[in-house]
This record gives structure tokens, C-alpha cells and sequence, in this order.
């Protein structure tokens, strides 16, 4: 296992730095008003134009983590969060959960792989909470939310009052909101408890209509204050939204979908940022089967998916791309931000490629050019 890079962005698409890039597109969606709530919703047959974001216009400045490259600190992370202070790494391979510090400084391990106390196997979503010393940890499918503090030590789990199935979950000092697919055996998938797991705040299945299928996955980027988002995904091709919560009126409220209009469906995933929806019009997904010979091996299936953008307010939308103008204009992940953060995980020798790349590009300001510099020269 080689010692990983961060690439880390800030997102701070601030409202006077959104203009231009859709004001040319034309309409592809039109407001619908369903129980005194507003949906949008696109016809994905009008989207003609394609802009392209350079990451600049997010943020104003990339930054580039080496991570400590101690053998206790190696990781092969598919997923890092990220807090204020702390960075926290979701490896494979039987590798526990490792912090680090925003220097890169490796803290200690998170846990382990395991079944006993404070041990894992499957995790599927988690949180700093550096503010209250807790670290947060779900499986798959359980009844209690893994605890920990800064220094690794295990704190007693938090109980659930209902089985939860591929959960993610909001956390602060006294309240955790819990969102897990809905399922026959759960009365309420969505839910805010108390950290002894009394609920607050509930929505019942009832409330939500949805066909469980454990190969579903529950998306929340968290990308707007005061406001929680949550789409779902499934390989099967249906309609479906994204929605907003409403806790204390028990119900998800529908704020965007897409029409795609019989035979064009495919199935594809929802995002939100502040004064934008974003979508792609398919996916790709990696499978496992057997080969002929009855070996398990993967394949890639699915069609290529193109993204598009729409404007809140106008309307207007267009596919999009996002180009890294730090890195020399490289593409990016169209659907980069998680609670406000993109965060990539790069092999030290993969990233020296791209760097150099990006040097020899024409590509760069000078203020990147030098930074990139410094950066080869230390790796």
C-alpha cells in the first residue's frame, strides 16, 4: 500500500460568483405545484448546450496534503470525511479507519476489523463531530451508530430503535438524524433521535413511497445550510426525485426530478448545490459475476452517463463538465461536493504524472505554475 495525496476544495460557490455560465442555455424546466410545494422538473430533451466549470469558480484555492507515510498510517482509502481539523479515511483490504490532521499528521486508527466491541466490517457512512470529540461510524444494517473519541478510544455505541439499512446520518451534541432506505420491517426509515435513542422527529414508511431493494443506495450531499437533501438510486430504471426533509410534517417534500420519457430512462443520480439541480441521464456501475470457467470477475455495466445543470430560478440548464484549471484543466468528478468538501485520494506516483502534465500544458497561471513546482519538487 503506497501513501496517498489529498486533493482538497472548499466549496464556496458564492451567489455573486454564478453568473454567466447558463444565462445563454435555454428553459428545459417548468414548475410544477404538488401539496402547496414546488417541483422542478426537467425535460431532459431540451438540454442542446454544454458549459464547462473550472473549478476556480468554487473556491479559490486547491490544496495538496501529503499524508504521513509512517507503516501504521499506509491506507487504501475509497472515502474520506473531513472536518475542520481532521481528515478520516474509509479504507478496504482490512484496513481500519485512520485520522489524520489537516497537515497530514496520522493521529491513530479508528476502531478495527472485527466483530467484537468497537470493531467492523461493512461500513457505509460516518462522521467527525470534532466539536463534541465523537467520531461516528454505521455498518450496512444495524442498531447502533459505532462511537469513538478523537484519540480512537471506543465510547459506548449509540443505540437505534429501529434496524437501519445502508445508513447516513447527520450528528451534533444531542440530536442524530438518521436517513436509511425504507424497508417492509421499519416503521420509520427517517428519523431524529437523542443520543439514547428516543425518537424526536419521525417520517413513517407510510409517508414515502418506495420499493426496497438492497442494492438501492440513499445519497445526501449536505451541500446547503439549514436544509437536507436526499435522493435514492437504483440499478432498476424508474422515475424518481429529490427530495427535502420535512421532520416535524412527517414527509419528504419533492423538489426536483427529470421526465425522461419512456424508453429513455436509465438509471441515474440527483444532486443539489445553491441555486443549481444537477443530474446525469444514466450510470455506470461496476458488478460481479461468474465467468465461464465459474470464477467471480468484474464488469462495468451501464451506458455512459452525460450530466446537466439547471438554474433554480431561470430555468435554464445545459450539460456540464468541470475542468481542474489547477491541475492544468484535467476533467473532474461532475458531482465533486459532500457537506461543502471535494476530496480526492491520489496515489503519490499517479499525482507526479499529473502534475507534470499540467506543467507542460500551457495551461496554468503563473501563481499555479509556481505552486505545482514547489509541489514536485517535495514530493
Amino acid at each position: 500500500l503506497l501513501t496517498l495525496m489529498f486533493l482538497v476544495l472548499l466549496f464556496s460557490c458564492e451567489e455573486e460568483k454564478k453568473a454567466g455560465y447558463v444565462d445563454e442555455a435555454p428553459v428545459v424546466a417548468c414548475k410544477v405545484m404538488i401539496d402547496g410545494e414546488e417541483l422542478i422538473e426537467l425535460n431532459p430533451a431540451l438540454l442542446k448546450d454544454t458549459v464547462k466549470f473550472p473549478l476556480s469558480y468554487f473556491t479559490d484555492d486547491l490544496e495538496i496534503i501529503k499524508l504521513d507515510n509512517r507503516e501504521e498510517a499506509l491506507v487504501n482509502a475509497y472515502r474520506v470525511l473531513a472536518s475542520e481539523n481532521y481528515f478520516l479515511t474509509m479504507s478496504s483490504n482490512n484496513i481500519p479507519c485512520k485520522l489524520f490532521d489537516r497537515q497530514g499528521r496520522y493521529i491513530c486508527d479508528i476502531g478495527a476489523i472485527g466483530q467484537g466491541p468497537g470493531e467492523y466490517q461493512y461500513l457505509y457512512s460516518g462522521q467527525i463531530d470534532e466539536v463534541n470529540n465523537r467520531i461516528y461510524l454505521s455498518q450496512y444494517s444495524g442498531e447502533s451508530l459505532l462511537t469513538y473519541d478523537l484519540e480512537g478510544n471506543p465510547l459506548n455505541p449509540v443505540p437505534l430503535p429501529q434496524r437501519t439499512f445502508k445508513p447516513i446520518f447527520q450528528a451534533n451534541a444531542e440530536t442524530i438524524l438518521i436517513m436509511s432506505l425504507p424497508h417492509p420491517t421499519v416503521p420509520s426509515p427517517i428519523w431524529v433521535q437523542n443520543l439514547k435513542g428516543d425518537i424526536l422527529y419521525e417520517i413513517p414508511s407510510a409517508n414515502i413511497d418506495f420499493e426496497f431493494d438492497f442494492s438501492t443506495e440513499i445519497f445526501s450531499y449536505q451541500n446547503l445550510k439549514g436544509q437536507i437533501d436526499l435522493s435514492f438510486w437504483t440499478w432498476k430504471p424508474r422515475t424518481d426525485t429529490l427530495f427535502h426533509l420535512d421532520l416535524q410534517g412527517k414527509r419528504l417534500i419533492p423538489r426536483f426530478t427529470a421526465d425522461f420519457r419512456g424508453e429513455a430512462l436509465q438509471p441515474h443520480f440527483y444532486a443539489e448545490w445553491p441555486g443549481y439541480y444537477l443530474g446525469s441521464t444514466s450510470t455506470i456501475v461496476t458488478v460481479s459475476r461468474q465467468n465461464e470457467e465459474g470464477e467471480m470477475e468484474m464488469y462495468k455495466e451501464g451506458k455512459e452517463p452525460s450530466y446537466y445543470i439547471v438554474d433554480k430560478n431561470s430555468l435554464k440548464g445545459a450539460y456540464y463538465h468541470i475542468y481542474n484549471d489547477f491541475l492544468g484543466g484535467e476533467r473532474a468528478n461532475p458531482f465533486p461536493f459532500i457537506n461543502g468538501y471535494m476530496i480526492e485520494c491520489v496515489d503519490p506516483g499517479n499525482l507526479e504524472e499529473r502534475i507534470e502534465k499540467a506543467l507542460e500544458s500551457g495551461q496554468l497561471t503563473e501563481k499555479n505554475r509556481t505552486w505545482l513546482t514547489e509541489v514536485l519538487e517535495n514530493m
